[in-house]
């Protein structure tokens, strides 16, 4: 195995050996500092709560929908830990129609997005434009994804379950996979020299 590792092309070895230390280090960073402290993941959850209240009732006129936060106890291991939720929540009786907490924010993917993107090779300007604005949608995509949620309870609820396993986790991981696909495709032709003729 070493010995194939060995020849893999530079790049490719380049790759992979920051990716590992990227990988581990976020792991241990997220667990042993950053999920005790909620950092950032209560205040990505009260946005993602909150942007997602702001389109329904954009999408909604017999509805008011707010995002109620509250604080509960979760165990996360051996650790209990408070963790903060988003109930999006309409008037009308209707009561919590989508509830939003640290797994369903998107930081682990934003985060797999962007470790991507600063494992690979490539210009800083560049590396820091997609991870900037791939974030950012990232984010709102997550926004529309809790949305259509919203929108399966309200009118599909017998769809929710296979929506909220499935079907949404693959648009969202495809969707990822083709902003990598526009990086490394702009590499590409950044690297692609013209074909002299004689």
């Amino acid at each position: 195995m070493i010995q194939a590792f060995q020849q893999l092309p530079a790049e490719v070895s380049t790759f992979l050996k920051r990716a590992v230390v990227l990988f581990i280090g976020w792991k241990l960073f997220y667990i042993l500092v950053l999920i005790p402290r909620e950092v950032p993941d209560a205040w990505l959850v009260r946005k993602t709560g909150e942007a997602t209240a702001s389109v329904l009732n954009v999408l909604y006129s017999k509805y008011d929908f707010y995002a109620k936060h509250t604080v509960r106890v979760r165990k996360y291991g051996n650790d209990t830990i408070n963790a903060t939720f988003s109930d999006v929540t309409a008037s009308g009786g209707r009561g919590r129609i989508v509830g939003i907490y640290q797994a369903c924010n998107a930081l682990e993917l934003m985060i797999l997005y962007a470790g991507f993107i600063i494992c690979f090779y490539g210009p800083l300007k560049r590396k820091l434009l997609f991870i900037v604005f791939g974030v950012l949608g990232l984010f709102a995509l997550n926004v529309l994804r809790c949305v259509f949620l919203a929108w399966i309870v309200l009118d599909l609820p017998h769809y929710f379950a296979i929506a909220h396993k499935y079907v949404f986790n693959i648009v969202v991981y495809v969707l990822t996979f083709i902003l990598w696909m526009f990086y490394v495709k702009g590499l590409k032709k950044k690297n692609e020299t013209p074909a002299t003729t004689t």
